[in-house]
């Protein structure tokens, strides 16, 4: 076979149809060749209940910004409201910078993610987790959204813990396309 004028062999079936093979690899393995993959992480000593431990608001002009993947821990047994943030809003609390996937084509993400974020109204809830704490047990909770939360130029994601806690831990991993 001929492709830009070069010369290709391939292996054909015997009904004449060509053989062909694939490699397929997750999207956020592809954005992150492309450093365009991100984590923000939150960690914070004390939240309290009903604040939002972590928001993550796109603010690409070009590019949505798809949600792969939470983790939550808190010390308390608890609900976690996972929202899409509705209103704009001023992001408040303490500046989170995601931190770029691929150390070889560092990027910066265009994003402003706050921990104990205090500037938004809750949105519509999309998921509640609750979290297996019992005592003094460090399990935390992973929820995998397969690229299904796709935020647009200034849209936003936050993670609310519903319990007091004085311990816990948040993780938006996410990437552009």
């Amino acid at each position: 076979m001929r492709i830009n004028g070069n010369t290709y062999s391939a292996e054909v079936t015997s009904d004449s149809q060509l053989k062909t093979y694939a490699v397929s690899i997750p999207a956020i393995q592809a954005a992150s060749m492309k450093g365009k993959a991100f984590a923000w992480n939150a960690v914070s000593a004390d939240v309290a209940a009903l604040a939002t431990a972590l928001a993550v608001r796109n603010d690409s002009t070009t590019e949505s910004l798809v949600i792969d993947k939470i983790y939550v821990y808190s010390d308390v047994a608890t609900a976690v409201d996972v929202h899409l943030i509705t209103a704009s809003y001023t992001s408040a609390g303490t500046a989170v910078t995601g931190v770029c996937l691929n150390k070889e084509t560092p990027t910066v993400a265009s994003a402003t993610a706050h921990a104990n974020e205090t500037g938004n109204t809750q949105g519509n809830i999309i998921i509640t987790l609750h979290t297996p704490e019992l005592t003094t047990s460090a399990e935390a909770l992973a929820y995998d959204f397969n690229g299904a939360v796709i935020l647009g130029q200034g849209q936003a994601i936050g993670i609310d813990i519903v319990a007091d806690s004085a311990a816990f831990e948040c993780t938006i991993v996410g990437y552009y396309i």
